[in-house]
């Protein structure tokens, strides 16, 4: 079971469970259009963008990415703030 802190909240995910339930798990409320816990992952909307680190200096689509031991996730930064408003902004 990985350990991970979500905006500095440390927390303990069951394994195989994605950046988003982590969130969730956290109490953290991320948005999406295209998830549901049902089907199958489509990381097609991109509205779930979280900052991650260790990673890539970009946003990640969270319902897409494994919860990793040691992640640190940022749900609410200003480099996801603006990705998530030209996603908006593109889809409207």
């Amino acid at each position: 079971m990985p350990k991970l802190k979500v905006d500095g909240v440390e927390i303990e995910v069951p394994a195989g469970a994605t950046v988003l339930q982590a969130c969730e798990l956290a109490g953290k409320e991320i948005p999406r259009f295209c998830y549901h816990e049902r089907l199958s992952i489509a990381g097609n909307c991109r509205m779930c963008l979280v900052e991650v680190k260790p990673g890539p200096p970009k946003p990640q689509a969270s319902c897409a990415l494994p919860a990793a031991e040691n992640q640190e996730i940022f749900t609410n930064s200003p480099m996801v703030k603006n990705a998530r408003e030209g996603v908006m902004e593109f889809l409207l």
